[in-house]
């Protein structure tokens, strides 16, 4: 049977789960998934007629337009419809877009593929195999467990749940936000069966549990560069069409705070709406931590620090002697944000286990990791530089600017925020990210405004899909442990969409100026 597209991240959720769930609960996941996946047949069908439709209609239409930018609304809308439905795989549809760029006349082949080639692709690559070494090495679930050990979060269900939501939150600024909750589902199960016949309120218990696994998550992948694909593109985008480079620890200097805030607000949301409150004392077990850390755990995280410090020290290196500093600029010429992602991925290769008589990481494995976010992203890349170079982006930058209030920097950015928090409700964030922030981009420079807020929010807007089963794979997983009714997740959801985009507005607002992103 051919394998559909049945919710975001869907890829990811055949590699991840075998090894970290139980078979009842992978029998669960995949009865859930074949029931999607069967709904989606029709929607196939319905995606390519609509996507030939829109294509057909727009190609000939009589637009007040030159041919390379009516062709390439032609390819958009075909682009755009495809993701949506998801009627191809994403990465597909990426591909189809930029061929369709060169046989249309649209771009020639050498720009057109050019962006398959852009560092940040291999930043990409880089910490998908160092984030795949954790998970074949359990390095992820120590982390996890460790952190629950702590005797703060054993107090009370509240504090257990908030020890669940920080796990969740700090490994998944590292790790993909499916991965990371494919890791922590298992506790979070293990926690709730220990505790059901101990509980007045269990099942509110249950589902603010696996809710909390599942946004943290989300919420979590927005703390660094590397912790969702979104990241990445938004900044890929900002360098390639507004000349702006944001460091790693500028990034997380705008994004730490934020996603602290929205972690905050998701708890005291779970209290208030289910009844999560202190009372009894809990302990969480943790095997993992009583066997000594293996060979492969060790070279592991050593790979993964020193990535990690090399990718601080270059906004260090700025803090401390001045971004115009020639010692500084010299270490961002030779020691760009891929570099250390590569020189962390080549170490697995490396460093041996010599107790298994293997490497820390085969290529076996490394092959495992999620390619078509690559290609997603080099499709993407191309189409939005087609946008500009075409000067279709212009045009809709200017429509954009007709919205209220958006010729002023921070009512773009507030209509950046909502409509990619709505977008990604129901497109994949990598999609929604592809066609959201060059049009944010280009609305920003024909009202002359500086670009990186608005693209901030933007950016952050299309990881935070929480109201529905399908809008994230974190989402998906949480909802076929049976514990989640699907009512529950809409009103938890809808409620933090809207705290989302009031929270991220307010602080690019007080933060971009601080840390010099104004």
């Amino acid at each position: 049977m051919t394998k559909m597209p049945f919710s975001r991240d869907a890829q990811n959720l055949s590699r991840d789960f075998p090894n970290t769930l139980s078979d009842d609960q992978s029998l669960v996941l995949e009865v859930a998934a074949m029931k999607i996946v069967a709904k989606n047949l029709p929607r196939q069908w319905v995606g390519f007629t609509l996507a030939s439709l829109f294509f057909a209609l727009v190609l000939l239409s009589p637009l007040s337009l030159t041919a390379p930018q009516r062709r390439l609304i032609a390819v958009l809308a075909l682009t755009f419809t495809l993701w949506v439905t998801e009627a191809l795989p994403l990465p597909v549809t990426a591909l189809l877009g930029v061929t369709l760029c060169v046989l249309l006349g649209i771009l020639p082949a050498e720009q057109a593929f050019a962006s398959f080639g852009n560092p940040i692709l291999f930043l990409f690559l880089g910490a998908f195999m160092l984030a795949e070494a954790i998970r074949v090495h359990g390095l992820d679930r120590r982390w996890a467990e460790w952190l629950l050990a702590h005797p703060t979060f054993s107090r009370s269900p509240f504090h257990l749940l908030a020890g669940f939501g920080v796990a969740t939150w700090v490994m998944s600024a590292w790790m993909s936000n499916t991965a990371t909750t494919a890791t922590v589902y298992p506790l979070a199960w293990q926690a709730f069966q220990e505790l059901r016949l101990r509980l007045p309120n269990a099942s509110a218990f249950g589902t603010a549990l696996m809710l909390t696994c599942a946004y943290a998550s989300s919420i979590g992948g927005i703390l660094t560069p590397v912790g969702t694909p979104p990241n990445l593109i938004g900044l890929g985008f900002l360098q390639k069409l507004a000349g702006v480079s944001i460091g790693f620890v500028q990034w997380m200097l705008v994004a730490v705070p934020i996603g602290a805030a929205m972690l905050v607000a998701h708890l005291l949301w779970a209290r208030r709406l289910f009844g999560v409150k202190g009372g009894q004392l809990l302990t969480m077990a943790t095997e993992r931590l009583k066997t000594p850390m293996t060979a492969g755990e060790r070279n592991t995280a050593f790979a993964f620090g020193l990535t990690v410090a090399l990718w601080m020290l270059t906004g260090l290196l700025a803090l401390v002697l001045g971004a115009d500093a020639p010692f500084v600029k010299a270490w961002e010429r030779h020691c760009p944000e891929a570099i250390p992602a590569m020189m962390g991925a080549l170490l697995l290769f490396l460093l041996p286990d010599h107790r298994q008589e293997r490497q820390t990481l085969t290529w076996k494995e490394a092959v495992r990791i999620d390619w078509g976010i690559l290609l997603l992203f080099g499709g993407g890349m191309a189409l939005g530089d087609a946008m500009f170079r075409t000067g279709l982006a212009e045009r809709i930058g200017t429509a954009i600017r007709q919205l209220p209030f958006a010729e002023t920097l921070w009512g773009l950015t507030a209509w950046s925020v909502a409509m990619a928090v709505l977008l990604t409700e129901f497109v994949s964030n990598v999609a929604a990210t592809n066609m959201l922030v060059p049009m944010v981009i280009a609305a920003a420079k024909e009202a002359n405004l500086s670009p990186i807020a608005p693209v901030l929010g933007a950016t952050l807007g299309c990881t935070l899909a929480f109201a529905l089963p399908i809008g994230t794979g974190p989402n998906a997983i949480v909802y076929a442990s049976g514990l989640v009714p699907f009512r529950q997740m809409l009103r938890m959801g809808l409620l933090l969409d809207i705290t989302s985009i009031a929270i991220i507005w307010l602080l690019l607002r007080l933060l971009c100026p601080l840390v010099g992103l104004a």
